[in-house]
């Protein structure tokens, strides 16, 4: 394998320490480089021209997908697509539902799962960052900034996982929204919504949205002790409502991978790119569906011992938990949908097509046509939303 890459100019400076097993040679390109203590494995890895695997020392790579000048400077990586230009520098771990689009960066010792940071977004050292989408920015010299030694916390003590939105899809995707800040060692508790223009300053602990074109500022926190019971549920609808409109990020972001880039796609491989990339936003719906699946398997417990309380506040609870079990269905079902509106790309499609870059191809569009697709992606947001 690893003398059928050399002869195909794929540049492997020590052999013997490189293992490559299960590979398609037909998805890896020349000019591919990979480092010694390089691992490479799996049918679906896709590499193309110019990515360079585990510079730092080698690393594990497996089923993943890179495009053109990608750089992964080393650590553990699988499931996992990195678009042109993105920089990940060393010990990383990057995990399934991982997508970073062209030009996003991150430093040492990251960790990612289930995570897309979208064009020129860069993120600092030392954080922990899954379960989250960011947009924002117009170019790599004006982007969103993740601060090192940031934490973003998205397990419960009921056993519940949820995502945090900074940005959204529908105005992220053209490039022209205001870059987000996040200050360093910033303590986030997902779900969260973070509005374009926004500015969290370093050290700060975010509990609550933060609207857009803001400075946060923490709310006074009263200390003392409460009853706490792991099967009994507090209030609910703020966190499908956080939920449901991630989601519907995810179903936007979809619509623009099937209706823009993956139709004008430049070859095969870039094609297969994206493709992967739809994957793992495919992979990101699902997995929230099923975290709010298992959340509402739990709340019959949690209704029992709300009514067993009987105090105004658990008759409170008690209709919340009954609401949510009703409507469920109904809301699963928006959350299932493929509907795109009906030729609101074309025009998009058509412009991004004849450009050298998908990148450039957005940047051409005029304020019409992005006003067009911004409403288009927004419409899908809204149908989805609680």
């Amino acid at each position: 394998m690893i003398q059928a890459l050399l002869a195909k100019g794929v540049h492997i400076p020590a052999p013997a320490a490189v293992v490559v097993e299960g590979v398609d040679i037909d998805r890896i390109e020349a000019g591919v480089t990979l480092h010694p203590g390089t691992t490479l494995r799996g049918a679906k890895t896709l590499l193309r021209a110019g990515t360079q695997l585990g510079k730092t020392g080698g690393g594990y790579f497996e089923d993943i997908s890179t495009g053109k000048d990608v750089d992964l400077y080393g650590g553990y990586f699988k499931d996992a697509v990195f678009l042109d230009g993105v920089i990940a520098r060393g010990h990383a771990e990057m995990r399934g539902g991982t997508l970073m689009e062209e030009g996003s960066e991150v430093g040492h010792h990251a960790g990612y799962k289930m995570t897309i940071t979208m064009p020129f977004v860069v993120a600092g050292s030392l954080i922990n960052f899954c379960d989250a989408l960011i947009a924002g920015g117009t170019s790599r010299k004006d982007h969103s900034e993740v601060g090192s030694c940031l934490a973003l916390y998205n397990f419960t003590p009921w056993g519940d996982k949820f995502a945090s939105l900074f940005g959204d899809v529908p105005s992220g995707v053209f490039l022209k929204s205001r870059r987000i800040f996040i200050g360093g060692q910033t303590q986030i508790v997902s779900p969260v919504h973070v509005g374009y223009g926004a500015v969290i300053p370093a050290g700060a602990a975010v509990r609550r949205d933060v609207p857009a074109n803001t400075l946060y500022a923490e709310a006074p926190f009263t200390p003392g002790s409460h009853d706490f019971d792991p099967d009994r549920y507090g209030a609910l609808t703020p966190k499908f409502r956080a939920t449901m409109r991630f989601i519907g990020n995810l179903l936007a972001l979809r619509a623009w991978y099937q209706e823009v880039r993956i139709p004008t796609a430049c070859d095969a491989l870039q094609k297969a790119l994206y493709e992967a990339a739809l994957r793992q936003v495919e992979a990101g719906i699902s997995e929230r569906r099923k975290r709010l699946e298992q959340l509402v398997e739990r709340l019959p417990r949690s209704l029992v011992l709300h009514s067993q309380a009987a105090t105004s506040e658990t008759r409170k609870r008690c209709d919340e938990h009954s609401l949510v079990m009703s409507l469920w269905p109904q809301w699963s079902a928006k959350l299932s949908s493929n509907d795109v509106p009906s030729d609101a790309f074309a025009a998009i499609r058509e412009r991004v097509a004849d450009a050298e870059s998908t990148l450039a191809g957005i940047a051409s569009l005029t304020d019409r046509e992005v006003q067009a697709g911004t409403q288009a992606l927004q419409q899908i947001v809204d149908a989805a939303a609680l």
